[in-house]
């Protein structure tokens, strides 16, 4: 290799991995306690720097106290002991505003000044721009505080606006109970960490590649709720990613046993014949 070319090498190397960890649309800024990444067909161990593409998993482990996910133009997503959380999913009409799915647990939604976004889940979603609000799934039953700024509630068919203040529970079943403040409840059952005002932190992994860990080959135990998830709108928008899982004897056998939790998966599973292998098929 000649001279130049191999001085320019390194920082080649240096530029790139700059301009690929900027355009990574999230990062993870903080890890506090047992968090693990669901990717394509493997579990991994998540570590603040990593960066996160579209469609990715975080579940966080019960004794947990914090994961903070920061988004490329600065808005922010903390998450609680026990969340499980799809990230940039592949949502459509109005849901593609989504910059995650929370499946359960609790999450912290922060908006940048001037910029919209969703926080979606299987009860509620929930809206905004420059706003700040906490989302909390358990018991059947979802609880939402706005924090700050004003967002728009979606449930079911309706709807309900809320400014700063507001705190709206949303049971599965049944119409929704708001207020002008959380309840007792909800306060004591807040992480602690939601409370605090953390700077971003972003900039401190610029130019880093943080390389992933993997811990194993996923099987259909650890991403059963993902599949059978109530509804089949983010199933279907989710089938691509576990493909390569339905070649597995193991995983297969799993699907065919719980089709009836995931029937988009039949015509995978047992693909129709072509009309040309139909009409030799014919006597």
């Amino acid at each position: 290799m000649p001279q130049p070319f191999r001085l320019l090498l390194p920082l080649l190397l240096v530029c790139a991995t700059a301009l690929a960890q900027a355009a990574a649309p999230a990062l993870v800024t903080i890890s506090q306690g047992e968090a693990t990444l669901l990717r394509d067909d493997t579990r991994f161990k998540l570590a603040e720097g990593v960066a996160l593409k579209a469609d990715d998993i975080i579940e966080l482990g019960p004794q947990a106290l914090l994961l903070r996910i920061e988004y490329a133009d600065g808005s922010s997503l903390l998450l609680g002991p026990g969340s499980r959380v799809l990230v940039l999913p592949k949502l459509l009409a109005e849901r593609s505003k989504a910059r995650a799915y929370l499946l359960a647990g609790w999450a912290k939604f922060s908006l940048a000044p001037d910029a919209e976004g969703m926080l979606a889940s299987g009860l509620v979603d929930l809206s905004g721009k420059g706003s700040r609000g906490v989302l909390g799934l358990s018991n059947n039953r979802a609880q939402v505080f706005a924090e700050g700024g004003e967002w728009k509630l979606r449930y079911g068919a309706g709807s309900v606006a809320m400014k700063g203040g507001d705190f709206v529970t949303v049971p599965a079943t049944g119409k929704p109970e708001t207020a002008g403040r959380p309840s007792p409840e909800f306060i004591q059952a807040l992480p602690r960490a939601f409370m605090d005002t953390l700077p971003p932190r972003a900039q401190l992994f610029a130019g880093k590649d943080v390389p992933l860990k993997s811990v194993g080959t996923l099987g259909y135990a650890d991403v059963r709720d993902w599949l059978t998830l109530p509804e089949p709108a983010v199933r279907r928008a989710e089938l691509a990613r576990w493909k390569s899982l339905a070649r597995e004897a193991e995983f297969r056998a799993a699907l065919i046993e719980n089709l009836k939790s995931h029937p988009e998966w039949d015509p995978i599973l047992f693909p129709s014949l072509p009309a040309s292998a139909r009409a030799a098929s014919k006597p």
